[in-house]
C-alpha cells in the first residue's frame, strides 16, 4: 500500500477513535430546567404548565419523575429512549401523574390513567441510563398550588342489554343503549367496541343527540345497533369489550368498560322464490272474481341470509274479507297479529287501497317455523336457507273502488323497509255473480 495512502487511513481511524472517546467524556446528562417554580394546573391559562429541558451526551434512557413528601414516585416519563441532538431535549409537563390508579366508589369502577397531582411541593428528578448503565441524576422542587384535581368520571356507565343480537327482528336486543353521567365538562369524551383479538381496532359508537352537548357535564346516551341500521353487517358473533373515555382540559383521564356479547348478528335478507305468486284462475295477468268470490294465491318465501328472521300471524290459509286488514283481523281474532316491528310478512296489495298491503300473512306455516319463547313470550322463526309456504284468500264482501284494479304481491320487513314490491303484478276483474 502506498505510504502516503497508509497514512490517511491511520489519520481517519484515530480520529474515529479520539470522537469515540469524546462521546464519553461529554457529560451524560446537562443543561438541565424546569420551569417556573411554582405551576397552577387548573386551565387557567397563568402558570398551567412547567417547561422542562435537558440534554444528554450519549444515547441512554431517560426518565423523568416527581416524588411527593410522603416519598411516592409519580412518573411522567419512564425509560425513554433518547439520543444526543442539538438543543437538547423538551417538554411541557401540567402536573400530571402517567402512573394508572383503579377509583371504585358508589358509581361504578373506573381506571385513572392520568391526573393532576394535589397542591404540594415535589421533588422533581431527571435520571439517565446509559448503555454501560452509567447513571446520571439531576433533581429539584416544584410546588402545585389551585390544582384542579376533579376527575371527569363516567359514573354508573351502563351497557345494556349485555347479549345484543343485531338482526332487526324488532326485539329489545335490535339495539344497546350506552349511558353514562360526566361529572365535569371534559375536553375530550369517546366510546367505542374492540375486539380483544384485535385491541388496536376501535369501532367508535356515536353519541344521541340531546339537549347536553357531547362533553358538557350531564347524562349522557348512545345506541348501537351494530351498523345493521346503516346497511352493514354487523361485527362477528363474538364477546366485545365497550370502552368510555373521558379527559378534560388539564389532563386528568379516566376509563371505564363493560362486556358486550354479539349473537345471531347479521342483515337479514329474504325474497319470493322466483319473484312467482301463483294466482289461482290467472289468465293471460288477469283473474275474473265475481262478487262474494275470492282471490287466492301461492307463494314461497326463501331466507336467503345468514340470521332468523321473525315472523307473526295471521297463519297461511287465513281468509280475509275484502272489508278487512290486518289490524282489523287482529282485533277479531288474535292480538299477536297486530302489526309489530321487526316482523317480516308476505303482504297482498291493490292499487285503490288505502293501506300499504292491507292482507299480510306470516311468511311460513308453523311447521316451516322455528319456536322459540323470549321473555315469555312465543316468537317464530324462519332459519337461514329454510323456505316457508304462503297462501291465502280474499274475499269480495264487497266490491273495490275500481272495477278492474292492479294486483300484487310485496315482501315487508315491518317499519324497516318493503324488501321486495309489486312482486307477479296481474289486473283483477271483479263483477256481479
Amino acid at each position: 500500500m502506498h505510504r502516503k495512502t497508509c497514512s490517511r487511513l491511520m489519520a481517519l481511524a484515530l480520529l474515529a477513535f479520539l470522537a469515540g472517546c469524546a462521546s464519553w467524556v461529554r457529560p451524560l446528562l446537562s443543561d438541565v430546567e424546569v420551569w417556573p417554580a411554582t405551576i397552577s394546573p387548573n386551565a387557567d391559562g397563568h402558570d398551567d404548565v412547567a417547561r422542562i429541558a435537558y440534554s444528554i451526551g450519549r444515547n441512554a434512557n431517560v426518565s423523568i419523575s416527581f416524588v411527593d413528601a410522603a416519598g411516592e414516585r409519580y412518573y411522567f416519563r419512564q425509560e425513554r429512549r433518547r439520543s444526543p441532538k442539538p438543543g437538547g431535549y423538551q417538554v411541557y409537563w401540567g402536573g400530571t401523574a402517567q402512573s394508572p390508579l383503579l377509583l371504585e366508589n358508589e358509581y361504578g369502577r373506573q381506571l385513572v390513567q392520568s391526573r393532576v397531582l394535589p397542591d404540594g411541593t415535589y421533588t422533581w428528578i431527571i435520571e439517565a441510563v446509559d448503555d454501560r448503565g452509567n447513571v446520571a441524576r439531576v433533581e429539584g422542587t416544584i410546588t402545585i398550588k389551585d390544582a384542579d384535581t376533579a376527575l371527569p368520571e363516567l359514573r354508573n356507565f351502563t351497557v345494556m342489554p349485555q347479549v345484543f343480537k343485531p338482526n332487526q327482528d324488532g326485539l329489545r336486543d335490535d339495539w344497546i343503549s350506552i349511558s353514562y353521567y360526566l361529572a365535569k365538562d371534559a375536553e375530550h369524551v369517546q366510546v367505542y367496541l374492540v375486539d380483544p383479538a384485535q385491541p388496536t381496532v376501535k369501532f367508535p359508537i356515536e353519541e344521541q343527540e340531546r339537549a347536553i352537548e357531547p362533553g358538557q357535564r350531564g347524562y349522557h346516551e348512545y345506541r348501537y345497533e351494530g351498523g345493521v341500521d346503516l346497511g352493514a353487517e354487523p361485527p362477528p358473533d363474538g364477546t366485545y369489550i365497550i370502552y368510555g373515555e373521558a379527559e378534560d382540559k388539564v389532563g386528568n383521564r379516566v376509563v371505564v368498560s363493560s362486556t358486550l356479547t354479539i349473537a345471531e348478528g347479521g342483515k337479514p335478507r329474504a325474497d319470493v322464490a322466483e319473484g312467482e305468486i301463483d294466482w289461482v284462475g290467472e289468465m293471460n295477468r288477469t283473474v275474473s272474481v265475481p262478487l262474494g268470490g275470492t282471490l287466492c294465491f301461492t307463494a314461497t318465501v326463501v331466507n336467503e341470509g345468514a340470521v332468523p328472521i321473525r315472523t307473526s300471524g295471521p297463519w297461511p290459509g287465513q281468509t280475509y274479507k275484502f272489508s278487512e286488514n290486518y289490524n282489523t283481523l287482529a282485533a277479531a281474532y288474535d292480538e299477536t297479529w297486530f302489526h309489530q316491528a321487526g316482523v317480516w310478512r308476505f303482504g297482498i296489495n291493490y292499487q285503490s287501497a288505502g293501506l300499504d298491503a292491507p292482507y299480510r300473512w306470516a311468511v311460513g306455516r308453523k311447521e316451516d317455523l322455528e319456536r322459540r319463547v323470549i321473555d315469555g313470550v312465543e316468537q317464530w322463526y324462519l332459519l337461514p336457507g329454510k323456505r316457508g309456504l304462503v297462501y291465502g284468500c280474499i274475499e269480495f264482501d264487497a266490491a273495490p273502488p275500481l272495477e278492474s284494479d292492479l294486483w300484487w304481491g310485496a315482501l315487508i320487513h315491518q317499519d324497516v323497509a318493503v324488501v321486495n314490491n309489486y312482486i307477479d303484478r296481474i289486473t283483477v276483474r271483479v263483477g256481479v255473480p
